[in-house]
């Protein structure tokens, strides 16, 4: 009961807030037309502005548009991953409008994230522990995109389903959530080190017993399989995979992302973390602006957490979150948001609050805590809504 008691109370309070932020500064047609208070007819129209509308910001619009008109390779669609809008699609084809579909897909989907990241906390916490991590994961700053039309609630299950399997030798499982969240997301194939390493133990390390167990290393094999479905998806009815060798750049966005990604974001390439680290800060000196402290304060935070985190993660969940770290801080997305989105693909990071919670054992200074992190995630949704603030 506890994960769905905490996922109500965030539902409720994120909903709640975002559409008060709305009725402030109305910016879609249909809240610019439908005031929020007082109720007004049709009812249907006046929920969908209460409760939807407000959600309907950035990237939330592209996967509108992939469920409602499908992928094209010349809009940019092509930069996102399939398997979260697919499964909005069913939905839409009921009748339910598409922003109402993706919303329904997060929203179930995130109450089974809080559930199996509880029931994964559990492997190495007790409950109370495994309590407190469940609450800072759920109250962390970015949280709000698992409320949102977003991505991130799918992956986020099926990477903490990864791990769940891993941690209980479920490989062909692991490597099938594994598979999936590589078809969710571009991070999904980071998910392939840790299961390897989780393979490498349960082998006890030494090559004969890998050999006995070689069936199980098979299962491996799907989480990149999951992204190769994706790539021939795009090469052959798409014809967006054209791959290019002459540069890191030309292959990364010809052939893993896509050619059409410009489209989204105009300006972005992955660089050493340092360069971008300097790119962000001349940005901070010079022109300084509510994004790029969002950004950063949050990027430092994240970073600090995982040093005090450090010595107490496995090294599975090690390995997959320096890959998360040292991928996000390398995404550099030009001058004007040099860091779009790093608080979001920082906290795919996901095994840190598992870690922390193992660290902070003061009650006081957890409520604190926890009570600092949702005043920062309700700031968060506020400038989300108003659109000062890219997630």
């Amino acid at each position: 009961m506890t994960p769905l008691i905490i996922w109500l109370f965030m539902r409720i309070l994120t909903s709640i807030t975002a559409a008060m932020t709305s009725s402030f500064k109305p910016l879609t047609p249909l809240e610019k037309m439908v005031a929020m208070l007082p109720p007004s007819v049709p009812v249907s129209q006046w929920l969908e502005r209460v409760f939807v509308s407000p959600w309907i910001r950035w990237d939330a619009l592209w996967y509108q548009t992939i469920v409602t008109h499908g992928y094209s390779a010349t809009d940019g669609t092509a930069q996102f991953h399939p398997l979260y809008p697919l499964l909005a699609i069913p939905l839409a084809r009921l009748g339910l409008l598409s922003s109402i579909s993706l919303l329904l897909v997060s929203s179930l989907t995130g109450i089974a994230v809080y559930y199996f990241f509880f029931k994964l906390a559990q492997i190495d916490l007790p409950r109370n522990d495994a309590t407190f991590a469940l609450m800072l994961f759920a109250f962390a700053p970015p949280a709000l995109i698992l409320f949102a039309p977003y991505s991130e609630a799918v992956f986020l299950l099926l990477a903490v389903l990864t791990m769940f399997f891993l941690l209980n030798k479920s490989w062909w499982l692991a490597g099938i959530m594994g598979g999936l969240a590589a078809l969710t997301r571009q991070q999904g194939i980071f998910l392939l080190v840790p299961m390897a390493w989780e393979l490498w133990e349960n082998a006890g390390r030494t090559a004969a017993n890998l050999r006995k167990q070689r069936r199980d290393w098979l299962s491996l094999l799907l989480i990149p399989s999951g992204l190769l479905l994706w790539l021939i998806y795009r090469a052959i009815i798409l014809n967006d995979l054209q791959a290019g060798y002459k540069t890191f750049q030309q292959f990364i966005y010809s052939t893993l992302i896509s050619p059409s990604a410009s489209k989204v974001v105009p300006e972005q390439q992955f660089i050493w973390p340092w360069l971008a680290l300097k790119a962000t800060y001349q940005k901070l000196v010079t022109q300084p602006d509510i994004d790029i402290w969002v950004d950063i304060c949050l990027g430092v935070l994240f970073v600090i957490l995982l040093g005090i985190s450090w010595t107490r993660m496995r090294i599975s969940y090690r390995l997959y979150s320096l890959q998360i770290f040292l991928v996000s801080f390398s995404y550099y997305t030009g001058t004007i948001h040099p860091y779009m989105g790093l608080p979001r693909h920082l906290y795919l990071a996901f095994p840190i609050f598992i870690s922390l919670a193992a660290v902070i054992k003061i009650p006081w200074i957890r409520l604190v805590v926890i009570a600092l992190s949702a005043i920062a995630m309700l700031f968060l949704l506020v400038v989300y809504v108003l659109q000062t603030w890219i997630p």
